[in-house]
Formats: structure tokens, C-alpha cells, sequence
């Protein structure tokens, strides 16, 4: 369930305490049985109220989908061999791929993003900033054969789709993270 989904559920949820106030209030005859009627009266034929009715409804909805939905994204890609299952997180290949982008020459910064899917298989994103004395179709070529080739060796997996996009070509210089 997403932010936007808990504060929802938050609000509704501090709705729905009120009304059983109400009710528990009614039923220990704390509130008058005119009160409910004169408000309910009110109500009556007021297309405002049927609009926020029709907010309530939707607002259930979607909170009732949202909490029986199975999440679709996987964080494991499944990898088959003879001797059964291996679970490689989708986090892991992405560390990899930074690995791989950051050690070609030409590459300033990379930002990957690896999603899977069952069907389409392994999308990777990359967003590179590159310098400017480097050949950018050659760059970006050669990470996409080097990403393609170590993706291979090391998960065991082709890489479906490997897209780069470049967002800057700059001379500023970031240190490139080591890896321990």
C-alpha cells in the first residue's frame, strides 16, 4: 500500500471512529433520537450529500482493492537450474550494473534502474552524466555490451532491455564510489 493509500486510510479511518462514537452515543441514549432525525431530514434530497456518499464509496473501493491486491512487482528474480531455484534481489543486479557503468571510461555518474517482470524479463535504465571529451555513442554502446555481458556471466540471465539515457555531459568530477 502506497503513502497516498495509508494517508487515505488514516483519514477514513478517523471517520469511521467518529460515526461509532455516534452509534455507541445512540445507543447509550446520550444523544436524542430527534437530533438524528432533524439531521437525517436535512439529508434528504440533497444532491451534495449523495456526492460525498459517492466519495465514501469510491475511498472503500479502492482501500478494499488495495489491501486484497497482490503486489505485481517482484524483488527476486528467479533463476532455474539443475539443482533448483537461485533468488538473485533485484537490488543485487542493480549494484551490479553500478559496478560495471562506473568502471568505463567517459562515465561520470550513473543512476540505475532494474525492473522484472515474468513475461517481458529484465528492463535496466541507466542515467549517465559522461564527460565531455568522450564519444557519447561509443559510451554508451559500450556500457550496454558490458552491462549485456557481465548481467550473463555473473546472474545467468539475459538482459531484455538495456536503455540509457544521458542527462548530462559535464567536466565535473565525482569520485567514484569504491567497492569493498
Amino acid at each position: 500500500m502506497g503513502i497516498i493509500d495509508r494517508i487515505i486510510l488514516s483519514i477514513y479511518t478517523l471517520l469511521l471512529i467518529v460515526l461509532a462514537l455516534g452509534v455507541i452515543m445512540l445507543s447509550l441514549r446520550l444523544v436524542s433520537l430527534e437530533i438524528i432525525w432533524t439531521s437525517l431530514s436535512y439529508i434528504y434530497g440533497q444532491w451534495e450529500a449523495g456526492l460525498a456518499g459517492l466519495v465514501f464509496l469510491l475511498i472503500s473501493l479502492r482501500l478494499f482493492f488495495a489491501g486484497i491486491r497482490p503486489k505485481n512487482r517482484r524483488d527476486t528474480i528467479v533463476h532455474h537450474t539443475e539443482m533448483g531455484n537461485v533468488h538473485i534481489s533485484v537490488s543485487a543486479v542493480e549494484n551490479l550494473v553500478e559496478k560495471v557503468t562506473r568502471i568505463i571510461r567517459g562515465v561520470r555518474d550513473a543512476k540505475i534502474s532494474v525492473v522484472h517482470d515474468e513475461q517481458t524479463g529484465l528492463k535496466i535504465s541507466i542515467r549517465a552524466s559522461v564527460s565531455p571529451e568522450s564519444n557519447v555513442p561509443a559510451v554508451t554502446s559500450e556500457i550496454q555490451q558490458r552491462v549485456k555481458e557481465y548481467i550473463k556471466n555473473t546472474v545467468g540471465i539475459d538482459a531484455v532491455e538495456i536503455s540509457i539515457i544521458v542527462e548530462n555531459i559535464s567536466n565535473d568530477f565525482k569520485p567514484k564510489q569504491r567497492v569493498k
